[in-house]
């Protein structure tokens, strides 16, 4: 759709993050540096300065140096509470069985949790690693032992019990957090973020062409926008997208788009923070003078633990709101090229599969797409539940749904590029890549596929796709 004549000027809340940093970035730095530019420090705005809830919550909680003074003294407490003396009044030799006892059904607790949320409710879509089990049982020998010294102690070394729970607790949860690569800063725990306003002009003004572009002196911004549903009637959450140096000049190129998606329970704030793509996009402005792809990232789940699976049904119409709602709000507000082939639409696990939706039945829209980590097709826990929730009980329409199936009835497509990446210890949806890369290279498409040594079914490798794939793009949006 084109855009309108007349100049729209929207507002939106939006996060400034300044140039060169990054959500993960290296062990330490790139999360603090976000810290100090976002919460004040010495690596932000000159006279800012660190308050103690800004150095809180800026902590990389990713980092070795945070990780490991927390299991130290989460091990020194334990250890404490092993001693039978100083401050048991019990005797020893009923008091040491009844706290091992205790410590033991914790680790089983913990295990358990692991079994009911991963494996029986299968809530993530993948299964839990060895990481994962391990932190969840440590966690509850933690809290178990600590219960344990409850009983039969004096209240100095119940104080020192009940901080152990809370040690026990947040060591187990930074260890699997640092296993999945969620989140980055402790602050993005508790969805902690600087927000300021930002006016997002009308993307007319857009007239500069990509050759001969010199770097203006301007830095990218990352924020959230609302993008209402306004054909397709879905209620989103604030959409997140960046604009690099280029767009945010009086009269920009006009830029490839990126529609990203997170995976799924999630949200779109996911591809930056656990997508390190703040850093990948920085590092392509950076090398191309400002330029780099315009990213929007909407909602496509309408909440954390809801896949409506990107198609049109009673959960909601998600793809309308996409091909729809999403693309005329882009080209109205952004300075970006029309042109389906610099229109790429990418995602990580349910987001990976959206795209491979996407991607594959719309190339009217969608030149390129980048599927990471993704599925064969739509599905939402077992097939009975797919069909009951999203395609009115018919396997038929499911089926017609399934990427491949799309590319059978399109095919041939003409100047489509299909980018595929996947860990190569991604054992539930590892084989999902090669069916997808074979069918979408018999369709017609250019088609590549990556798969990362070393990396399963988790925000690692959704990060590193995006650091591979969107620099293989660049000469196919004509970034060079």
């Amino acid at each position: 759709m084109p855009p309108p004549s007349r100049p729209n000027t929207t507002r939106v809340a939006a996060r400034v993050i300044l140039c060169g940093t990054s959500a993960h970035g290296g062990e330490d730095g790139a999360s603090e540096v976000i810290a100090d530019a976002i919460l004040g420090g010495p690596s932000g705005p000159q006279g800012t300065t660190v308050t103690p809830q800004g150095w809180l919550l800026g902590l990389p909680i990713e980092s070795v140096r945070v990780l490991a003074p927390v299991y130290a003294v989460a091990g020194v407490l334990a250890l404490a509470l092993l001693l039978p003396m100083p401050g048991v009044r019990m005797r020893v030799r009923i008091w040491e069985p009844l706290v091992l006892l205790a410590a033991g059904i914790g680790a089983l607790a913990g295990s358990l949790l692991v079994v009911v949320v991963v494996d029986v409710d299968d809530l993530f879509g993948v299964p839990a690693s060895l990481v994962i089990r391990a932190a969840a049982a440590g966690a509850g020998a933690g809290v178990g032992l600590a219960i344990g010294n409850l009983v039969g102690t004096r209240w100095w070394r119940r104080v020192v019990a009940v901080l152990t729970i809370v040690v026990a607790v947040a060591a187990g949860g930074l260890m699997i957090n640092r296993d999945v690569a969620y989140f980055p800063k402790l602050g993005d725990v508790f969805g902690v973020t600087d927000i300021s306003a930002l006016s997002v002009h009308s993307g007319d003004d857009a007239v500069a062409a990509l050759r001969g572009w010199r770097a203006p002196a301007s830095l990218p911004t990352t924020g959230t926008v609302d993008i209402p549903g306004t054909d397709s009637h879905w209620h989103a959450r604030p959409a997140w997208i960046y604009l690099p140096p280029a767009a945010r000049v009086a009269h920009p190129p006009r830029l490839p788009v990126v529609i990203a998606f997170s995976g799924q329970p999630g949200g779109p704030s996911d591809v930056f923070l656990a997508g390190n793509l703040q850093a990948t996009l920085d590092g392509i402005a950076r090398a191309h003078h400002g330029l780099a792809p315009v990213v929007v990232a909407p909602d496509q789940l309408g909440a954390p633990n809801v896949n409506p699976m990107c198609v049109d049904s009673r959960m909601g119409n998600v793809q309308r709101y996409v091909v729809d709602d999403v693309r005329e709000w882009v080209l109205r507000n952004l300075p970006v090229a029309p042109n389906r082939r610099e229109w790429t639409v990418a995602g990580f696990s349910e987001g990976g599969t959206c795209a491979a939706q996407f991607g594959a039945g719309f190339p009217a829209i969608f030149g390129s797409y980048l599927a990471i980590s993704s599925e064969l097709g739509p599905i939402n826990g077992s097939i009975a539940r797919t069909l009951h929730d999203a395609f009115r009980g018919s396997r038929t329409a499911w089926e017609a749904a399934q990427p491949i199936a799309i590319m059978h009835r399109l095919a041939p497509y003409r100047h489509t590029f299909a980018l595929y990446c996947v860990g190569a210890g991604d054992k539930r949806y590892g084989a999902a890549t090669p069916e997808l890369a074979a069918a979408s290279r018999a369709a017609g498409m250019r088609t590549t596929t990556r798969v990362l040594p070393g990396l399963a079914h988790n925000w690692n490798t959704g990060a590193a796709g995006f650091a591979w794939g969107l620099p293989e793009l660049l000469p196919w949006w004509g970034i060079s």
